[in-house]
C-alpha cells in the first residue's frame, strides 16, 4: 500500500466531513398549495352549513387576521380569504365581500369574542346568513388556521375547519406583507 501525502488526507478528511453535515442538514421547508388548502377549507365550511346553500342565502367574507393581533392582516390573510371567496362562489354562493381598511369582525366583550357591530350592520344590510372568517398563528415551520362561518344573526360558530401550511418562502413572504 502507498502512503498517501498528509495534504491529501487532510483533503480527503475535509470532503468526507462535508459530505457528512451534509447529510445531516434539514432539507429547506417546502411550500404547500395555498389554492388547495383555502378551497378544501370553503368546502369544509359549506359541507357542515348546507342549508345556506340550499337556501341560497349570501354570505360576507372577511380576511384571516393574526390571531397575535385581531385588528391586522397580512398579505396572506386577504389571498386566502379571497382564494376562499372564489371557492364559495364556484360552489354557487351569493359572496359578499368586505373589503375595508381594517377590517375588523370581531371585537372582544368581557372575554368574549363578539361580532363587530358594523359587520352585524353590514350583515342585515346585505341580508347575509354567515360571516366566513379565521385566524392563524405563525410558529416555526408551519401556519395554523383557523376558519369559521358565523351565523351573522347572533355570532354563533355554525362551521369550522383548522388546517396547518408548512412556512415556507411563499407563505412566509405573504405573512411579512403587509
Amino acid at each position: 500500500m502507498i502512503p498517501l501525502p498528509a495534504s491529501f488526507r487532510r483533503l480527503l478528511a475535509a470532503a468526507l466531513c462535508a459530505v457528512a453535515l451534509a447529510a445531516c442538514s434539514t432539507p429547506p421547508i417546502q411550500d404547500s398549495n395555498i389554492v388547495a388548502a383555502s378551497y378544501t377549507a370553503a368546502d369544509q365550511l359549506i359541507s357542515q352549513a348546507s342549508w345556506i346553500k340550499r337556501e341560497a342565502q349570501p354570505v360576507l367574507v372577511a380576511s384571516l387576521v393574526n390571531i397575535n393581533a385581531l385588528e391586522s392582516s397580512s398579505a396572506f390573510g386577504r389571498i386566502t380569504s379571497e382564494q376562499m371567496s372564489s371557492r364559495l362562489t364556484q360552489q354557487g354562493l351569493t359572496v359578499i365581500e368586505m373589503k375595508t381598511r381594517n377590517n375588523v369582525f370581531i371585537e372582544q366583550d368581557n372575554g368574549e369574542f363578539v361580532l363587530s357591530r358594523s359587520v352585524r350592520d353590514l350583515s342585515r344590510t346585505h341580508r347575509a346568513a354567515a360571516l366566513a372568517a379565521g385566524t392563524y398563528a405563525i410558529g416555526r415551520e408551519s401556519v395554523y388556521v383557523s376558519t369559521r362561518l358565523i351565523r351573522a344573526l347572533d355570532g354563533v360558530v355554525i362551521a369550522s375547519y383548522d388546517y396547518t401550511l408548512p412556512l415556507g418562502p411563499d407563505t412566509r413572504a405573504l405573512l411579512s406583507a403587509q
